[in-house]
């Protein structure tokens, strides 16, 4: 039998390789799943991020899909003691490494831009709250109650904008307890106690960090365990060509 003929060395490799495709697989869908809670993250504030974080969180969906394809080639290889099989799950190995490589190179690019980015964009956006019907105010709505905060850097701000100064105060959704009209004549009367005073950006700028430290994260750790894959495959077909030479 194959098994028999590889011997013990060449055996234990083959299950090894075995064992390293389910984690392989395993790592894909936690791939997908990263990219998909990132991506999620990225597109409720579309109107901060002009959509520059969202490629690499698309990528990672499509890279962990890419992953599954990749794993049963690894699979029936060694279950087969296919060369050819082999020789593409470790070229296939080797692109998506590269793919990775250059993706942690972008978002590690970008990452410094993030914080020049949002909060420019958060200020930008202040101007234009307001219309209920519009995204920008349901963006800052959903911010600053999933947040608790207030304004980019804090409340005061909101006194500037055109909606601030029509109501002479700020959104609802600043209000710890949000009722309708919670927010009208902050300015005037004292009812900080009422709101949230801290800004959003920070809160928001961490966790887009965090979003973004995790698909770096993932990244690396992908591409150490795929670098062990192809060595693996690399002895398992050293290992078959030599078990037929001497057939």
């Amino acid at each position: 039998m194959a098994e028999s003929n590889l011997g013990c060395g060449p055996l234990t490799i083959k299950y090894l390789v075995f064992i390293f495709n389910f984690i392989f697989f395993l790592s894909g869908i936690i791939l997908i799943s990263v990219g998909v809670v990132a991506q999620v993250f990225f597109s409720s504030y579309l109107e901060f991020f002009d959509g520059k974080f969202e490629t690499p969180a698309i990528g990672l969906i499509i890279l962990g899909s890419i992953i599954l394809v990749v794993s049963f080639f690894g699979c029936c290889g060694a279950k087969k003691e296919n060369v050819c099989m082999l020789r593409t799950f470790s070229f296939l190995m080797v692109m998506v490494l590269i793919c990775e490589i250059a993706a942690g190179i972008t978002v590690a690019v970008m990452r410094p831009q993030v914080e020049e980015l949002v909060k420019n964009n958060m200020d930008e956006t202040m101007v234009k709250y307001g219309d209920p019907k519009s995204l920008v105010t349901k963006t800052w709505d959903d911010l600053q109650k999933n947040y608790h905060c207030c304004g980019t850097n804090n409340y005061t701000e909101w006194e500037d904008s055109a909606y601030g100064k029509n109501v002479t105060g700020v959104p609802d959704s600043c209000c710890k307890i949000v009722t309708e009209g919670c927010g009208h004549n902050v300015f005037n009367v004292n009812k900080t106690e009422s709101i949230f005073t801290d800004g959003c950006y920070p809160a928001l700028n961490n966790s887009a960090m965090r979003n973004i430290g995790a698909i770096i994260g993932g990244a690396v750790a992908l591409a150490l365990l795929q670098m062990v894959g192809v060595w693996m495959s690399h002895c398992l077909v050293r290992a078959v060509k030599e078990r037929y030479e001497i057939l």
